[in-house]
């Protein structure tokens, strides 16, 4: 007796354990994705029986085309990787660039004063001297320091640092000041910028 009520017990539980006797409340999107799951199922199921040569055709169909998607995630990504690439070429300072030193503020400085920058263009004169003046030995220039700055830390002799006060009077009078500045004064302030710059003695 016992026997035969387990196994009774076993085949209701099996019984009991079908889709059709799942009462829980399911939700409307996850039950409406099982169906679609189902009839797609028994509609390849049959298919597979009724044509297999259009099923094999279908599954041959499937495979390429997921192929097809992978082959065009890996160009996409092989795409990516070379436009980063070129791009970080492109943004080289050493590629796009060439050094900023005392003889290219000194060009760029020219070419303010053709275009009739002038106040612009004493302002890039005066870096390019500090630059020099920096290779020279007898300042330590960086973009940070003002030119009165500059005026005062140069190492210079007495004439050399009373000529660069001077310059640095002039260039604040043009290129803050409002004064009004012209190819004299610029021609004027480069002269005195390019005479020979001197130590101090001792």
């Amino acid at each position: 007796m016992t026997e035969q009520a387990e196994r009774l017990r076993a085949a209701l539980d099996t019984v009991f354990a079908g889709r059709q006797y799942r009462w829980a409340r399911e939700p409307a999107p996850a039950r409406l994705l099982r169906e679609w799951w189902d009839r797609m199922s028994e509609w390849l199921r049959a298919l597979r029986a009724d044509n297999p040569l259009v099923f094999r055709l279908l599954i041959l169909g499937l495979l390429l085309l997921l192929v097809l998607i992978l082959a065009h995630a890996a160009w996409l990504v092989w795409r990516t990787v070379r436009g980063a690439r070129s791009a970080d070429a492109a943004e080289s300072p050493a590629a796009t660039l060439e050094a900023r030193d005392a003889e290219w503020y000194g060009r760029a400085a020219d070419l303010a004063a053709a275009e009739g920058r002038f106040a612009e263009a004493l302002q890039l004169a005066f870096v390019a001297l500090a630059l020099g003046l920096d290779r020279q030995g007898v300042l330590q220039y960086h973009a940070s320091k003002t030119p009165a700055e500059c005026a005062r830390d140069a190492r210079l002799a007495p004439a050399d640092r009373e000529r660069l006060r001077g310059l640095v009077r002039t260039l604040y009078l043009h290129a803050f000041g409002g004064r009004p500045a012209g190819p004299d004064e610029y021609r004027h302030w480069r002269a005195a910028g390019a005479e020979p710059w001197h130590a101090p003695a001792g």
